[in-house]
């Protein structure tokens, strides 16, 4: 049984036993909880993993809403960007997840982290042991969501959805997408996460969207969109209140991306609609295939300062430069002043 202690702020410790029996267990031998969990929120990000492994009682602190607001006091929040792309399986460490049962050639799929902060990469190690080819990011606070993409074996697109809790360092497999896309429009808006478009198994091109809410695991459809759109790219306006999926081409037109957008306003259609815009897009005519897209007040595309600063460093063994999706999971304002 867990519990708060007594005068400690709402920090969670450990009690033993039941009843009246129960004895309370110091999360650190002789030092008060609220102290405690105050020396815990200086513990890297990094650490988090091997630190809730210590104990149950360090495991259920890290979990509470104290721990978090002892990280921002102490300065010691952390920015994430989950990068997911091409990974060599040959060159990933002798301990990463391993498939006995696939091809030497099958692609992989690989999550690392950038921190932000401290400019350092890691290995995302708690990630699913298949992660799908192509397959869309997007974070809601501090959950990050893997979605859709191509299983590595049959090169057919999935409705997989992989959800990461960052602040407790779990993997859970969520509610499967109503469709089975890759390719497609995905992004965040307003506590939601929004699809859109991509293609099905037989490469035709979908103008389906549905939206996923991670609290309550559930996915809803929404309106189609007036013209299908493989390849589209998904966008969202930073105060969250509108969901655009971008160029993207049509079954019969093969790589020629129109230049024009369709968006979905939730505020405005509670009851769904979608809606296209007239005006051309300025630039190439195609989706770019890698970018950072920053939760919050800043959103950078692959040219801005959260690209450059990415680039400063080299990727992790077992991942390359490529085709990459990527997206920032931040906890706030950290060191530096770095919070989006």
């Amino acid at each position: 049984m867990r519990s708060p202690r007594g005068g400690g702020g709402g920090v969670g410790g450990f009690y033993r036993g039941a009843g009246a029996g129960q004895e309370h267990v110091d999360l650190i031998p002789s030092i008060p909880d609220d102290v405690a969990v105050d020396c815990l929120a200086r513990v890297p990000h990094a650490s988090h993993r091997a630190m809730r492994r210590v104990c149950r009682g360090w495991r259920s602190a890290a979990a509470t809403p104290a721990f978090a607001s002892a990280r921002a006091q102490a300065g010691a929040n952390e920015d994430l960007v989950y990068l997911m792309q091409f990974g060599n399986p040959s060159a990933a460490d002798a301990d990463g997840p391993k498939d006995d049962d696939g091809p030497a050639n099958t692609p992989a799929y690989g999550v690392a982290v950038y921190n932000v902060t401290t400019g350092q990469w890691r290995r995302e190690r708690g990630a699913p042991p298949v992660v799908p080819v192509f397959a869309q990011c997007a974070a809601v606070g501090t959950r990050l969501a893997v979605l859709g993409g191509w299983d590595p074996r049959t090169f057919e697109p999935v409705a997989d959805v992989h959800v990461l809790d960052a602040a407790t360092g779990r993997w859970r497999r969520g509610a499967p997408m109503r469709s089975a896309r890759s390719f497609f429009a995905c992004a965040e808006a307003g506590g939601r996460i929004y699809v859109a478009g991509g293609h099905d198994k037989h490469k035709n091109a979908l103008k389906t969207a549905e939206a996923y809410d991670p609290e309550a695991d559930a996915w809803d459809p929404l309106p189609d969109m007036s013209e299908e759109r493989d390849e589209c790219d998904g966008m969202a306006t930073v105060a969250g209140d509108r969901f655009l999926a971008v160029s993207g081409y049509r079954t019969a037109r093969q790589g020629g991306f129109e230049r024009d957008a369709e968006w979905f306003d939730p505020p405005r259609a509670p009851g769904g609609g979608s809606s296209a815009s007239g005006s051309a897009l300025r630039g190439p005519r195609r989706c770019e295939r890698a970018r950072l897209v920053h939760r919050g007040q800043r959103r950078h595309g692959v040219d801005g300062d959260a690209a450059r600063v990415a680039r400063g460093r080299p990727l992790p063994p077992g991942l390359k430069a490529g085709t990459a999706r990527a997206v920032c999971v931040e906890e706030g304002q950290g060191r530096g002043d770095r919070g989006a």
